[in-house]
């Protein structure tokens, strides 16, 4: 009887014990994809510009939730590998599902949004087909290369694999290829930033020399505005008699419409006050009705291609104009926050936080001055005693991630791996530490990778504006990329650990069977993320894409584009002018 109540004892320990290993399912299936759903739309709630497209926005917000959806359950899915000895169905439909969502948004829905959004013509079907018609170009390309390698294979070998493994692995090798290179100047670029946070002499130095370069794009962004304007207003005037037809009534309208906007903002960013009003009466150059009876001979069709030509040349005028000016904004503010550090005025520095701060600029006449002052006493407080000590700290703390994600990616080709990652996950620890075990390197490695993507010089001026500044072009464009990286990314992290029976690698390890790009090409082109992250060290990576004729994929906006004999004092100056005329509009706003 003693014997049968231990044995009975064991049992309820052991269910007890499966019990809550399959407890936590609902939490991270479940409830990580619904966070991720709403941090993303609240996230971007903050960057979108006021009346963006409803359907770019969901696009955006959708790319954005389906990455971090795969980078949340990746932990969930090492656990059930180390923990449980069988793998759930589900777990597999679950990956297939998301996957080939996300596939088919960043791959195909993303890039004709995007299109849609910068075509110029005055019409939604005619919008949507010329960003069907841009896409069908690069979906050419691809077949064509695809075509070429499979007959190349037939030619030298037999084709293995089914057609889903071979969109599986030409998928990753794109990803993996941009990975390499994000990575490689992420892993150094990220430590070396914030270690370099902690000194306001050294940030100076290279925020002044950004500024001559980023002066100078914002001024021809601004140029070129004008000379688009110019252009337009011609087309307006010299064509006002063809107005008797619905179609270029339409198109004249929309087009003068967004002429006034253009000119409204190139008002403000110029500094000039000029009412709504008076430009609407300088720029209503055409009457709806006035070209009856005035019909020239004009080819229409030629006429309605060259106007929407024009007007999609118009909204990347103004675009660029817009992203331009708040980069400038943004670095101005930020020049201006190290020389109060620099100079130790912290309690200025503070005052400037405190009015950048939206919802407090919101609110700024009806927060009490206690609470306000207590809000700036821990703004110095940080800024004084802390601010350089935890940037250092979190600095050499990157610093040593990355070490450790480098030797890992250097022998994923061996057997005997240097992973110190992959001792981490010999064994089970149990959900939550295994969870945290994942989540900082793996997070880590977004980090990296993501905030290499706005540093991205192939990019141009696409970014996340914070402010709602930022229009759906550059929304879809993060999201897309985001997207088309997420799955590689987190395929790469399991490789480096080197866990294995996950349900992922069984939708991943489709593509082993490919060749070239397959097995061997994940496990041996990392470690080129070795060299990359050398170079970058050493300050070597422009010159080396200088001489391989690669600027497109350099980093850091007018590090190396200055040809002036003193960037570091022209950038100063140019500060200083911005400052003095800062102060002087807030003087009437001081005296009140």
């Amino acid at each position: 009887w003693s014997c049968f109540s231990d044995c009975h004892r064991d049992r309820a320990r052991l269910s007890r014990c499966h019990s809550w290993m399959v407890a936590p399912l609902p939490l991270t299936v479940l409830v990580g994809p619904t966070a991720a759903a709403f941090l993303s739309a609240v996230t971007l709630v903050r960057y979108a510009e006021k009346g963006v497209n409803p359907l770019a926005f969901f696009g955006a917000v959708l790319g954005f939730t389906l990455s971090l959806s795969i980078v949340t359950l990746i932990p969930y899915d090492v656990w059930q590998s180390l923990s449980l000895e069988g793998e759930p169905t589900f777990m597999h439909a679950g990956w297939d599902a998301i996957y080939w969502s996300t596939s088919l948004l960043c791959w195909f829905l993303c890039p004709v949004l995007i299109e849609f959004e910068a075509a110029g013509d005055f019409t939604a079907q005619g919008r949507l087909r010329r960003a069907l018609r841009r896409n069908v170009v690069w979906y050419v390309s691809y077949i064509s290369i695809g075509i070429v390698a499979l007959l190349a294979i037939l030619v030298f070998g037999v084709v293995q694999g089914s057609l889903g493994a071979w969109l599986i692995a030409a998928s990753n090798a794109w990803g993996l290829l941009m990975l390499t290179v994000l990575m490689g100047f992420g892993l150094v670029a990220v430590p070396r930033h914030l270690w370099r946070l902690a000194s306001p002499e050294i940030q100076l130095a290279s925020t002044y020399r950004l500024a001559v370069a980023s002066d100078e794009a914002r001024l021809s962004a601004q140029f070129e505005l004008q000379d688009v304007m110019m252009q337009v207003r011609g087309e307006i005037t010299t064509h006002d008699a063809v107005l008797h037809d619905d179609r270029y009534a339409q198109a004249f309208a929309a087009l003068q419409a967004t002429l006034e906007k253009c000119e409204v903002l190139q008002a403000r960013l110029s500094g000039r006050r000029s009412g709504q009003r008076d430009l609407a009466a300088r720029h209503r150059l055409v009457d709806p009705h006035s070209g009856l009876g005035r019909s020239p001979l004009v080819d229409q069709s030629a006429l309605l291609a060259h106007l929407s030509q024009q007007h999609c040349t118009l909204k990347t005028a103004v675009l660029e104009a817009r992203r331009t000016s708040f980069r400038w904004t943004d670095l101005v503010q930020r020049c201006m926050y190290f020389e109060d550090l620099h100079r130790e005025q912290y309690e200025v520095a503070a005052h400037a936080i405190l009015q950048e701060w939206s919802c407090l600029r919101r609110h700024h006449s009806n927060l009490h001055s206690c609470f306000r002052s207590v809000l700036s006493s821990i703004l110095v407080f940080w800024m004084r005693y802390l601010r350089a000590r935890l940037y250092r700290t979190y600095g050499f703390c990157c610093a040593v991630l990355s070490f450790v994600i480098v030797l890992g990616q250097l022998t994923m080709f061996s057997q005997r791996s240097l992973s110190l990652l992959a001792l981490l996950f010999r064994s089970q620890h149990g959900f939550m530490f295994t969870q945290v075990f994942c989540m900082v390197p793996l997070g880590y490695m977004v980090l990296t990778a993501f905030w290499s993507i706005l540093r991205l010089r192939i990019a141009g001026w696409y970014g996340l504006y914070p402010g709602q500044n930022t229009d759906a072009g550059s929304l879809l464009w993060v999201a897309t990329i985001t997207a088309r990286l997420a799955t590689p990314l987190c395929y790469h992290f399991l490789l480096l650990v080197r866990v294995e029976g996950t349900s992922f690698q069984a939708l991943m390890g489709q593509m082993n069977v490919v060749p070239v790009v397959g097995d061997s090409f994940n496990q041996i082109f990392p470690c080129i993320i070795g060299f990359l992250c050398i170079t970058n060290y050493f300050n070597l990576y422009s010159r080396l894409l200088q001489c391989l004729a690669l600027g497109s994929l350099e980093f850091e906006w007018g590090v190396n584009v200055v040809d002036d004999e003193d960037p570091t004092g022209d950038g100063k100056r140019l500060v200083e002018r911005e400052r003095r005329k800062r102060d002087e509009q807030n003087m009437p706003d001081l005296a009140e």
